[in-house]
């Protein structure tokens, strides 16, 4: 071993020792390291022996009584939706919540679903449970099918809704969209893909609440026009005396200029108030009414027309 003397102030002399370096830290990293080796090692030879049991306890394994969906359907949905999902997407057995993909699938099975707007969210509750919170779609108007059938529901993007969910009466008492030349694009859950049926459906969606007060009845398409977009269609808005609004472009139009809906909806009121509380003549002529940018409506005669039938004729 080397030495060093070093002369201190008080006459003594201090013997250092030089040692070489210290390797014990590199032997204690490499000793524990070999350990968490082994524990890891042990670990996963004991899961790959018990985990199977693990995952399919009754506290992993999803059963269809399991999925809690939120919020409940509206009155107008008469399907069972999560039955529906669970048999389309053939999800009948048991589930387990150690499937990494459960979610996305469990996901794109409720959109799916024809009455289903959105997934909001998938969420996977422990112990056993599984969790869906989902947006409806709601029903806007029936689309007058040239068949001589009640129509097709559609909600207020113009999406192809399940027929067997409405009565006759139900179809009765939505607004009618009429004077439509395509038939739809897809299957039920999917848009119709006519800008006419969208537009329309998107006005009826609008007036859902003054429909019946206001005695509208149907929305036709009026007229092609250039648009920011493309072409944009004009509506013409009857009641079932044969009056006709017209109504503009839809509630969704760029168009600079074109008042929205609410101030639309808006002149309706007041002139149907001034009016004994309607659209029609008081003296039963046809006429057409135009909602001006000013806020006053226009009304002017127009050809007579025989009586829409009333509703069950």
């Amino acid at each position: 071993m080397n030495a060093k003397k070093r002369q201190f102030d008080d006459g003594d002399v201090a013997i250092i020792a030089r040692r070489p370096p210290a390797k014990r830290g590199g032997q204690r990293l490499i000793i524990l390291a070999i350990i968490v080796a082994l524990l890891v090692g042990t670990c996963f030879l004991v899961w790959q022996e018990v985990g199977p049991r693990v995952l399919a306890s009754s506290q992993y394994r999803v059963e269809p009584d399991q999925i809690r969906v939120a919020p409940a359907p509206p009155p107008w949905i008469r399907a069972d939706i999560k039955s529906d999902v669970i048999r389309a997407a053939r999800l009948d057995g048991p589930l387990s919540l150690a499937d990494r993909n459960l979610t996305v699938r469990m996901a794109a099975a409720f959109a799916a679903h024809p009455w289903v707007a959105r997934v909001e969210r998938v969420s996977k509750q422990y112990p056993s449970s599984l969790d869906v919170v989902v947006s409806y779609r709601k029903p806007a108007a029936m689309v007058e099918v040239q068949d001589g059938a009640g129509g097709l529901p559609v909600d207020a993007e113009g999406v192809l809704l399940p027929t067997d969910d409405f009565s006759p009466e139900d179809a009765q008492s939505l607004p009618r969209i009429g004077e439509i030349r395509t038939t739809p694009a897809g299957p039920q859950g999917s848009a119709w893909g006519d800008p006419c049926v969208a537009g329309a459906a998107q006005i009826a969606a609008a007036l859902a609440n003054d429909w019946k007060a206001l005695g509208l009845f149907r929305i036709v398409p009026a007229e092609r026009k250039p648009g920011r977009s493309g072409v944009e269609y004009t509506f013409a808005l009857i009641t079932r005396s044969g009056t006709q609004v017209q109504w503009g472009l839809s509630p969704a139009t760029t168009a600079r200029g074109e008042l929205p809906a609410a101030d639309k909806i808006a002149q309706l009121k007041r002139y149907a108030a001034g009016n004994n509380g309607s659209l029609d003549d008081p003296e039963g002529r046809p006429h057409e009414i135009v909602i001006s940018h000013s806020g006053a409506l226009l009304s002017k005669p127009r050809p007579r027309i025989d009586p829409l039938p009333a509703s069950g004729e």
